[in-house]
This record gives C-alpha cells, sequence and structure tokens, in this order.
C-alpha cells in the first residue's frame, strides 16, 4: 500500500456547528509537509479525522495502516506513565508479578519476546537524549524501572515530547502525525528532532508555527476559512518561505484582480452617467421638436415610440454592464483573504521604575549542611516566606545574562527570561514564583531559589492549560471576572476572536491556540490588572499572527514580565532586559 493520505471530498461539522470543512480534496505524500492556519481553522480536527476518530459527514479518506501521532495535549493526563507512551504499561506489569513470584500463563502470553523491553526501552531513550535517561545508572534494573514508571506529570514539557517522539520513531510506521512537536523543545532538542525527521522512512504531516521547522519542510499545507468560516486547502510545494513568496504573489495578484474591477466597474458607472445625460437631452429636444408642430401629428407619434424604445434599450444595456461591473468586483473581493487580527489593548497603571517586583535566593542542595541549613531547604520545599517591601528599590547588575547567581532582584517593568535546558527546573522556578504569597503551596520537587519577596498583584499562565473542559468560554471568564458585566466581557473577548456565539464554547471544544486565548482572557480582563506577568511558553500552539500579536502586547505591557519560552524567534522579538540561565548540571547536588 502507498504510504500516503488522501482526501477525497470530504465534509464535516461540529455537532451543532456550521459546516467547518466542506468538498475538501488532498494527498499528502511529501517526505516533509507542514500544515499551518489560523487557531481554529481545523488543524487539529483534520488530524482526528484522518486518525479515524470521527467521521466526516461526506466523502472518505484513504490512509496507511500504521500510523504514528503525536498529540498536542501530551502529558495533561494525571494517571498517564512514561511506560504508557511506549505501550508496554502491561508487560512491565506482567514482569513485575513474575518477579512476584506469580508464574500464570496468561503473563507469559503478555511479555511474549519482549523479556528484555525495559533494558530497550531504556536505551531508545537515552539514544535520542531524553536527559533523565542520561542521568540514571543503566546498570541498575529497578532505577530503569522506576524510571519507566514515573507519572508524566513528574517530567517536563520538553522531556515528555522527546520520550513521545522517542516512542514514535521507534515504532515503524508507514504515515507520522506530529500536532506542534516542537512545544516545548530546548535547541539541543529540537536539533535532534530536526535531524531525525531527515532520516524519516515515511511521510510526515505535521501541524507547526514553528519557523525553523516550517523551513525544513518539502511542502506547505495551508488551512484558510473564507468569510463563512468554512476551511478550504490549498497545498504549496516548498518550504515555509516559498509558501510566504507565493502567498505574497497570489495577495498582489488578487488586488491588482479587485483595483482592475474596480476600474471597470467606474468606467460603466460612467458611461451609465453619460449616457442617462445624452438620453435626457434627446428627450428635451424631442419635446421642443413636438412643440414646434413641423411634423404631421401620426409622424411625431411614431418617431416619438422608435425614439423611446431605443432609449429604453440603451438604458438596460448600460444598467446591465454596471452590474456585470459590480458582481467582478465582488467577486475578486471574495479571492482577498481577510486576515483577521487580535486587537486587545492592555490597559494598566505603569509600573514605577524603582518598584521592587521580585528577589530570589539561590537554594543550595548541598548534603552536608548544618542543621539550620537543612531547617532552611525545608522551607524552600514546602512554602515561601515573602517580605512585604513597598519602597523604591536600586538594582545594580553589570549584565543583562546572569548564569544562575546567588541571588537576583527585579523591579520596575523589567523583563526577566528564565531559560535552561529540559528538566533544569525553569517550570518549577516559576511556579514557585507564581505561588510564593501562598502559604499553603507546596513544591513537588526543590526548586531552585527560594522566592524571598514578590510583587502581589501577579497572574500566571502556565505551560499546560487546565481550565475546565465542560465550562462555556463565557462562564470561565465571567468567573475569573466577577465583576465585569457581561456585555463588556462579550466586547473584550471579540477582541481576542471569540465574536457572538463562539463565547458559549466549551473550554473542551477549543483548539490549543483557543485555549491560550481563553486563559489570557481570564487574566487580562481582569480589574485592576496584574503587575507582574509570569508566562511558560506562552507561544505552544498559538498560529503565527497570534504570536505576532503576543509580541505587540508585551511590547505595550507596562509591568513587569517573567517568561519561560524556547521560541528564540520570539524572544528575539520581544524586550528582554535580563536572563536568568539554569543550569542542570549546577542544579544537582555536590558531593561531600
Amino acid at each position: 500500500m502507498p504510504h500516503h493520505i488522501t482526501l477525497d471530498h470530504i465534509s464535516y461539522a461540529h455537532p451543532g456547528e456550521p459546516p467547518l470543512f466542506t468538498d475538501l480534496s488532498a494527498v499528502f505524500s511529501a517526505p516533509l509537509t507542514g500544515l499551518i492556519g489560523d487557531n481554529g481553522t481545523g488543524k487539529t480536527t483534520l488530524f482526528r479525522l484522518i486518525l479515524g476518530e470521527i467521521k466526516p459527514s461526506q466523502g472518505t479518506i484513504s490512509t496507511p495502516p500504521r500510523i504514528a501521532h503525536l498529540p498536542q495535549d501530551l502529558g495533561l493526563s494525571e494517571h498517564q506513565h512514561l511506560a504508557d507512551i511506549f505501550g508496554i504499561t502491561k508487560i512491565l506489569r506482567a514482569l513485575d508479578a513474575l518477579e512476584s513470584g506469580d508464574y500464570s500463563p496468561s503473563l507469559y502470553d503478555t511479555i511474549g519476546d519482549a523479556w528484555d523491553i525495559e533494558e530497550r526501552t531504556f536505551a531508545a531513550l537515552a539514544e535520542y537524549g531524553f536527559s533523565p535517561a542520561l542521568t540514571t545508572n543503566a546498570a541498575d534494573p529497578h532505577a530503569i524501572h522506576d524510571l519507566l514508571m514515573r507519572p508524566l506529570d513528574t517530567f517536563s514539557g520538553g522531556q515528555t515530547v522527546t520520550a513521545a517522539l522517542t516512542a514514535l520513531l521507534r515504532s515503524n510506521p508507514e504515515f507520522i502525525l506530529l500536532d506542534e512537536p516542537t512545544n516545548n523543545l530546548d535547541s539541543a532538542a529540537k536539533n535532534r528532532l530536526f535531524a531525525a525527521l531527515e532520516t524519516l522512512a515515511c511521510p510526515a504531516l505535521i501541524i507547526s508555527h514553528d519557523r525553523d521547522l516550517l523551513a525544513r519542510m518539502n511542502a506547505i499545507a495551508e488551512l484558510h476559512a473564507d468569510r463563512e468560516g468554512r476551511a478550504h486547502l490549498h497545498t504549496y510545494e516548498g518550504n515555509y518561505d516559498t509558501y510566504r513568496a507565493a502567498r505574497k504573489a497570489e495577495e498582489s495578484a488578487a488586488h491588482r484582480r479587485v483595483s482592475e474591477a474596480k476600474n471597470e466597474m467606474r468606467k460603466a458607472e460612467r458611461e451609465r452617467i453619460e449616457n442617462q445625460i445624452k438620453l435626457d437631452r434627446n428627450a428635451r429636444r424631442g419635446r421642443d421638436f413636438e412643440r414646434s408642430k413641423r411634423k404631421p401629428g401620426l409622424a411625431m407619434g411614431l418617431d416619438k415610440n422608435s425614439s423611446e424604445r431605443s432609449a429604453g434599450k440603451l438604458r438596460a444595456a448600460h444598467e446591465s454592464m454596471v452590474a456585470d461591473a459590480r458582481a467582478a468586483v465582488s467577486e475578486a473581493q471574495e479571492n482577498l483573504r481577510v486576515q483577521e487580527r487580535i486587537y486587545l489593548e492592555l490597559a494598566q497603571d505603569a509600573l514605577p521604575a524603582g518598584r521592587k517586583v521580585l528577589e530570589l535566593q539561590r537554594v543550595r542542595k548541598d548534603p552536608c549542611a548544618s542543621t539550620q541549613q537543612s531547617a532552611e531547604l525545608k522551607n524552600a520545599y514546602t512554602q515561601n516566606t515573602v517580605s512585604r517591601e513597598t519602597q523604591p528599590y536600586k538594582v545594580d547588575y553589570s549584565s543583562r545574562r546572569q548564569e544562575f547567581p546567588e541571588a537576583l532582584v527585579l523591579t520596575g517593568p523589567e523583563h526577566l527570561r528564565i531559560m535552561g535546558a529540559n528538566g533544569s527546573g525553569k517550570t518549577m522556578l516559576l511556579n514557585a514564583i507564581a505561588h510564593a504569597n501562598d502559604p499553603d503551596y507546596r513544591s513537588p520537587v526543590l526548586p531552585a531559589y527560594r522566592v524571598l519577596y514578590r510583587l502581589d498583584n501577579a497572574a500566571y499562565l502556565p505551560q499546560r492549560i487546565t481550565l475546565d473542559p465542560e465550562r462555556t468560554l463565557l462562564e470561565t471568564v465571567q468567573r475569573a471576572n466577577p465583576g465585569a458585566s457581561e456585555q463588556h466581557l462579550r466586547d473584550q473577548l471579540a477582541r481576542l476572536l471569540f465574536r457572538r456565539e463562539s463565547v458559549h464554547q466549551r473550554i473542551g471544544e477549543l483548539s490549543g491556540g483557543e485555549r491560550f486565548r481563553a486563559a489570557l482572557a481570564t487574566v487580562l480582563l481582569t480589574d485592576p490588572m496584574p503587575q507582574l506577568l509570569l508566562l511558560d511558553e506562552p507561544t505552544n500552539n498559538l498560529d503565527i499572527s497570534s504570536v505576532d500579536w503576543l509580541v505587540q502586547a508585551l511590547d505595550a505591557y507596562t509591568g513587569a514580565l517573567i517568561i519561560v519560552s524556547h521560541d528564540e524567534d520570539f524572544c528575539e522579538r520581544i524586550r528582554i532586559d535580563r536572563t536568568l540561565s539554569l543550569s542542570a548540571k549546577t542544579l544537582r547536588e555536590a558531593p561531600c
């Protein structure tokens, strides 16, 4: 069977919604095809149709038997383990049962020939740079087993994606579907992914907004919604740069056709007016001639009737020309892309330059520490004791980039980037900062820094958006902003491209990018607006135009910002005043 996917005139609509796809046809056969489109145009829905999770209302989809899929919401389940990604959990439990003395024949059937599955899986993880595997003793079977049975939510987002990609690439697929595979990946992991994609033995269809990844594609498939909300699919040969050049040429041609059609319409209108003036002038002359009575009445009547018939035909012809010209303009304008853009403006009081926002003190993980130091270490695990400083504070720092400093103080509207390899503790530190003023917060893992002070008015958007999937968008935003009127919230949501009845969509029905905008609405629509924003991988699942808006919004934001992001293109476009660099090596405990 050929290793390609064929869509043959498929149509689909979500229950109770207008059609999303109508008569959609395509063939995906290029080695690497990037699937792009605005959030909500149906990229993930198209993947679900290909996987057979949902069925088209019309048309057929032909696929190879073995399709490997990397989902967008990987790791959100609270009950998944690392072994679940590889599909070996039952085998590991069967091995555990045998080791405990249970010799049931069914256990041998479950294991089959996979007696060394733990070692082979561990070796694959290490080969693909899965950092927990690199720090686990390969000679200790119990350590390997414990690693494979660790819950996914104990790994970083980048580590989870790396593990999933390892499982996917080792499964001998005939076709691969990847949904935002570079989300959370550090630069080293990205490079390993790029190298793996270059040597794939089967085609891949990849949803992505990552321009570095899209630059490596052989074809770009674009989903774009028309004015009625129906998505159309157009495939361009070449990578993202080639696609942009082609789209620019198409847009120029479309604008030129609109301009030409408008010129023709103006010409037709001018000729119609000139003809009407001419007809009116001839009619006046006819009336003057009639009053002169130079012809017999019968002859004059015949001339009048003939003239009126000719005038009517001429008038009708010109009206038809004008109508045709207007129709041509409408048709030309239909071919123009309607690029909807977010235009939510952030309105907040500027944070004074000397206002202290954050103070961090490095936690020393010294196993030989004194009793007092041990108590401080325990406190860093359990809760953050923060001060309440409000006086202006002057910071003297010599470098914009600080490699794991002993202490860090953030003041005024500074923008701080926290960076480091996958597993270095970026999200854990961000969580500690976000919950600094919560005495009941308990960090599951020791953070790199203890929070001595944090500004009260802060908001946190985590890497993994966990809004209630059963609540509607409007209900979710109302719960976060109980003092705002429904009309005010609707007006603001419209600026985030949630218009009319779309505010009644359930959170679980939204795309990844739409869920991020929903979470953003719960934060940015509060009154007063937070003076400190904490963002963990904010560009995950955002379409390219939404990333552009986020860049502009953060540029206009007058509060302090702490951001974790592996999106180098995004970070280069926003203002970063300082960078805190964490090192996985530095974070390890030192020997006595």
